[in-house]
């Protein structure tokens, strides 16, 4: 038995673009970004990410971050629901030197 499409809202990154895509409770968080990256007849709705900075899926309603092996179902993904895709950092490093702290 097949579940029903939902529809969803992605919020781009980096524009205010939304894409709205309807999506299988079953699809996982890795299968919607691929599919942003992949695009349609439009072309892609993503830009292949930096290195250090994975798009991750975010459920606007509850904040919940929808995880790469999590399903829309399992983070609670409703039709009509707003997914923002953003970019998470990672490793971030601070570039010195710095000048030392004065002493009083």
């Amino acid at each position: 038995m097949s579940k029903e499409m939902i529809e969803v809202h992605f919020l781009h990154p980096r524009s205010s673009n939304t894409l709205t895509a309807d999506v299988s409770p079953d699809c996982t968080g890795e299968e919607a970004i691929q599919g942003l990256l992949e695009g349609d007849d439009n072309g892609p709705f993503l830009e292949p990410a930096p290195p250090g900075h994975p798009y991750e899926l975010v459920l606007k309603r509850s904040e919940k971050v929808i995880q790469p092996n999590m399903t829309f179902e399992q983070a609670g993904v409703v039709d009509g629901d707003v997914v923002e895709v953003s970019q998470a950092v990672q490793g971030a490093q601070l570039n010195g030197p710095f000048p030392a702290k004065e002493q009083k």
